[in-house]
């Protein structure tokens, strides 16, 4: 949606005013500051005197247009980069008025209002359990400021600092003019607060139900049908990472479900397994696709951009990465503002091949499902969020909903994964595809990765990478 920084140090405006410049594809649409009490928009920020404590807001408008950012109330002061799917409940259950703006933003600074008694972390406290959303914000009450991302860290948060400087912002990019080595992704389980980072949350868990197998079917069907439902309230159109594995083919059948208007997005090469099943998926379950046939030079032309977008020289990061970046560009030329994709799945029911490894030492296993969910944030999220926002799109993504989750992380393993030689695994998952609509042969398909699927990572390591100029700018980086 936007882009959010916040900078606390002495006279600091010329160095938020870059940070602000160098996010602005993260939201084109708007700009605004808060500084020494008062907000400024647009042209009028550079009217701002000098301050040592400074919040600023890069706006993408997806519905709406009065969302400008920061948002003040009498004494508290937001920034927010954020989706609150159930503001309209919390207005209603919480008798909540006088709201400045048509943003579902506007939430969080009213619950935090509500719960406010001259103490900011407190109120933030009681807020942050009835978001049901994806956000990264901070509120300040002109003495004390707390910024904080969702629990599973859909949102991006970075922070910095140095001898003189804190400062925080969506992307790592736009830190580096502070602190170029010591630049840290915010954990989800922590917030920063006046400088200092404070535990704000437990690890997620998983705890084998006893429920039915039948029984846990219906949950997640409802949930992620309700979850699909809450991305995609109030939109015109979406776009859709479309792969044409079982994740992203049930969000597809999901969204024709619900009646919304959606155009399913492909990249990969010529003769790719991606395309080639994408197409035959589309046209199975009657939905319009786009398709993007790249190649070497392509993929050469994008290489750089991909590893400025993402920050990381990984290679399976760089395919994975320039495959939703390229894909996000291709739905950018239709005007798309928002794009979903299966991302999470995985993780929550047992979708890697390695998983299959520990299937024997289910405590183990376990452990290591946990961990992935935990650490996510930084190894996918990041990385997805910064491909898709590079073309000013934001990114959806249906199964890391709390709901989902709370029903995933509470599955048997031995409805997920089957046997230490299981080639398709998360089956429950697989199960509740194919009843809900997705063609046997997609649902029962074994998963092949991203950049392997768009024949990216082949171009990459066979060609590419013989090219010293390219080899150059990994060992540079």
């Amino acid at each position: 949606m936007c882009s959010i920084i916040g900078i606390n140090g002495q006279n600091v405006n010329n160095l938020l005013f870059e940070m602000l410049n160098i996010l602005n594809h993260r939201g084109p649409d708007a700009k605004g500051i808060y500084a020494n009490g008062e907000l400024f928009f647009n042209d009028n920020i550079n009217n701002i005197d000098e301050s040592n404590f400074m919040l600023a807001h890069n706006l993408l408008s997806i519905v709406g247009n009065t969302e400008i950012q920061p948002i003040k109330s009498d004494n508290l002061v937001l920034v927010a980069n954020a989706e609150i799917y159930n503001y309209k409940q919390l207005i209603t259950e919480y008798n909540l008025e006088n709201f400045k703006t048509n943003s579902d933003c506007e939430i969080i600074l009213k619950l935090i209002e509500y719960f406010y008694e001259n103490d900011l972390k407190e109120a933030v406290i009681k807020t942050i359990p009835l978001l049901d959303g994806d956000y990264a914000f901070c509120v300040y009450d002109n003495k004390d400021y707390l910024a904080l991302r969702d629990e599973v860290g859909v949102k991006p948060l970075h922070y910095t600092f140095d001898e003189k400087v804190f400062s925080f912002a969506s992307e790592s990019k736009a830190l580096e003019i502070i602190n170029k080595y010591n630049i840290s992704s915010l954990n989800p389980r922590y917030a920063i607060y006046n400088d200092t980072l404070i535990r704000i949350r437990d690890d997620f868990t998983r705890c084998e139900s006893k429920e039915s197998y039948e029984e846990l079917k219906t949950e997640l069907k409802t949930n992620l049908l309700e979850s699909t439902k809450k991305r995609t309230e109030g939109l015109s159109q979406v776009a859709l990472l479309f792969s044409a594995g079982v994740d992203s083919t049930l969000i597809a059948i999901l969204l024709k479900k619900l009646g919304v208007n959606t155009t399913l997005y492909t990249v990969g090469t010529e003769n790719s397994q991606d395309l080639k099943f994408a197409k035959h998926v589309a046209k199975e379950i009657d939905m319009p696709l786009k398709t993007w046939i790249i190649n070497q030079e392509i993929i050469e032309n994008h290489f750089e951009d991909t590893i400025n977008t993402i920050e990381d020289t990984n290679l399976m990061k760089i395919g994975v990465g320039m495959t939703i970046k390229l894909t996000s560009q291709l739905a950018s030329k239709d005007n798309q503002k928002v794009i979903l994709s299966g991302q999470g799945a995985d993780e929550l029911f047992c979708g890697y091949n390695r998983y299959k490894n520990k299937h024997d030492v289910p405590s183990e296993l376990l452990e290591e499902l946990t961990h992935d969910l935990n650490n996510m944030y930084h190894v996918n999220l990041e990385r997805d969020d910064k491909a898709t926002m590079r073309n000013s799109i934001e990114l959806r993504v249906p199964f890391l909903d709390k709901n989902v989750i709370e029903t995933a992380t509470k599955i048997p393993i031995k409805y997920m994964l089957h046997s230490n030689e299981d080639k398709i695994r998360k089956h429950i998952l697989r199960e509740v595809a194919y009843e809900m609509g997705v063609p046997e042969d997609i649902a029962f398909r074994p998963k092949k990765a991203a950049q392997y699927g768009t024949g990216i990572d082949k171009i990459i390591k066979k060609k590419i990478l013989k090219k010293n100029e390219f080899k150059k700018l990994l060992d540079n980086y």
